[in-house]
């Protein structure tokens, strides 16, 4: 009796168990069902406010490069993927005479550069020395030269001397016969015949004898014979006065002396002018020298200056003007593409290389409506995703609203910077990234 007591008794203690389980696991179960009703409603409220774009990844700093010039490519010196430093030579079109010009001012501006120092520094020991140097060279030169004008003075004197004495001996030889070489001539006549006379008295006073041939007498008579032909016989030259040949000669002696004065007196021009370059010598040599020695004035510092800005000026010039043909990077960065090949010509506007920082990345929006950028500010979070790295979300933030819209796919469009931390270092220029921003 007292078993079944106990039974119904754990019976009904077991009944009210259940029952009180039951309607426990009902209100969790209710709980629940409310709980994620909100919490559905809550996520379903925080996506409405979430603001949906797509992007790709950009270099912060980028830029199309291409040469201010048209022309022909001539070399390219980077490749796709290259990394590069600002001031980086990249492309260059046919630009050889302007190469050669820039050489040309450069090396003109060398010249002034150092003409300026050297006025600025002043006259060295050796440029004194070389200055005296060429004075001392400049009177030698004088002395040289005075010296050959003294020979071609002396020369012209002893030509003129020759003429007047070529002169003096054709009169001399003109003036024969004189009245005392006749007189002469008719003397030595009458001497010769007395002594003719006389030995033919002498003679007569032996012509007897047999041997007459040879005694004293005859022979007295064939000399006296003898000088008297003799003495006739000049008296006859002298008669006759100088020949049409010795007269001509004489005249040639004169001609042949006055043209030796003729050349002597050309040859006088000639070191006159000679003594008066070797003056001038003279005169700049020590002028020069006066100049070291006083040093740049102010004047020439000036000029040396002015000269030294021009040549500068050139230099900019010539390089301006090479510049156009030449493509260099503004920036360190990457080259992201190359659109051109040797030998292609090119033409101003469309950019040959394209570079980008791609140490600095950033997300721009591409379609981003006009309906939801009124709702974007700057410094708001953002989660952003990958293509590439679907499996990951990278946080961000707004650094940059648009205030101009850009009409893309026919549809008004809003580019918002978004810079992203931690990006993978696989990422890639280009890539396309999706972003949500959450409006606070």
């Amino acid at each position: 009796m007292n078993r079944w007591i106990v039974v119904l008794i754990l019976v009904g203690v077991v009944g009210a168990a259940g029952w009180w389980g039951w309607n426990y696991y009902q209100e969790q179960q209710a709980a629940e069902a409310a709980a994620a009703a909100a919490t559905e409603a809550a996520v379903s409220s925080d996506l409405e406010q979430v603001i949906w774009a797509s992007g790709r990844l950009q270099p912060v700093q980028w830029a199309g490069l291409a040469p201010s010039g048209a022309g022909s490519v001539a070399a390219i010196h980077v490749q796709e993927g290259d990394t590069v430093a600002a001031g980086d030579l990249l492309l260059e079109l046919e630009n050889g005479v302007l190469q050669s010009q820039v050489k040309v001012a450069e090396a003109a501006l060398a010249e002034a550069e150092a003409a300026l120092a050297r006025l600025r520094a002043g006259a060295t020991p050796a440029d004194i020395a070389a200055a005296d140097a060429a004075v001392e060279g400049a009177k030698a030169q004088v002395a040289v030269a005075s010296s050959q004008m003294l020979d071609v003075q002396a020369a012209i004197d002893s030509a003129q001397a020759q003429v007047r004495m070529a002169q003096a001996q054709y009169a001399e030889v003109a003036s024969h016969p004189i009245a005392a070489e006749r007189l002469t001539a008719r003397a030595l006549i009458a001497q010769a015949e007395a002594a003719l006379s006389n030995a033919q008295a002498a003679y007569n006073m032996v012509k007897g004898d047999p041997n007459i041939g040879a005694l004293p007498q005859s022979l007295a008579l064939q000399q006296a014979t003898a000088g008297l032909e003799v003495a006739q016989a000049q008296a006859d030259v002298a008669a006759q006065g100088p020949t049409a040949q010795q007269l001509g000669v004489a005249a040639a002696a004169i001609d042949a002396a006055q043209t030796q004065v003729a050349a002597a007196e050309n040859r006088s021009a000639a070191a006159e002018a000679g003594v008066r370059a070797a003056l001038s010598q003279v005169a700049s040599a020590q002028a020069a020298l006066d100049k070291l020695l006083a040093g740049a004035t102010a004047e020439d510092i000036d000029m040396a200056e002015a000269r030294v800005r021009s040549a500068r000026a050139a230099v900019a010039s010539a390089l301006a003007q090479l510049s156009q043909t030449q493509v260099t990077a503004p920036f360190a960065g990457q080259i992201g593409a190359i659109n051109v090949r040797l030998g292609e010509q090119i033409a101003p506007g469309a950019y040959a290389i394209l570079l980008g920082d791609t140490g600095q990345m950033h997300v721009e929006t591409t379609d981003l409506r006009e309906t939801d950028v009124v709702r974007v500010a700057q410094g708001m979070p953002v989660e952003v995703t990958f293509d590439a790295l679907p499996e990951r979300i990278f946080t961000g933030v707004v650094t940059h609203v648009a205030p101009v819209s850009s009409a893309e796919r026919g549809s008004t469009n809003y580019t918002v910077w978004v810079d992203v931390a931690d990006l993978d270092p696989s990422l890639r220029w280009g890539m396309t990234a999706f972003v949500n921003i959450r409006p606070e």
